[in-house]
């Protein structure tokens, strides 16, 4: 079982990328990650370290986050590793901020702590349901 601390220190880092996400800040998300993260974008090849992942993020559309929710969210895990699983309804405009979409989905972290005893992002995995 996790402590209520490492469920506290999970709950802000969750919070801390979910504000780089709001400021389209990729770097600072891969600071939030372990050493080697590994995302599984849908419909994609598995992306293994922080240049590559960096290299996929700037090749997306370009997109403004305008709002994001989560709700369902769920922590766990023992010692070491755990897990959070939440589903997400975010709201972008595109460069110009003209046109807005809402993307919805569900996503999964694993996470470890590190030898300083933060946690870190390991593997981000995610599935878009909408629009």
């Amino acid at each position: 079982m996790l402590s209520a601390d490492d469920r506290r220190a999970i709950e802000a880092l969750h919070e801390t990328w979910l504000d780089a996400e709001r400021r389209g800040d990729s770097p600072a998300l891969l600071q939030l990650c372990a050493a080697v993260p590994v995302w599984l974008p849908p419909n994609e090849a598995p992306l293994c370290g922080r240049t590559e992942i960096l290299r996929w993020l700037e090749r997306q559309p370009p997109a403004l986050v305008q709002r994001i929710e989560i709700d369902d969210v769920e922590i766990s895990g023992v010692e070491s590793l755990a897990w959070k699983l939440a589903s997400f309804r975010t709201t972008l405009t595109d460069a110009g901020g003209a046109k807005a979409i809402v993307v919805t989905g569900s996503h999964g972290w694993l996470l470890q702590r590190d030898d300083d005893g933060v946690w870190r992002v390991a593997v981000v995995t995610w599935r878009i349901t909408g629009p």
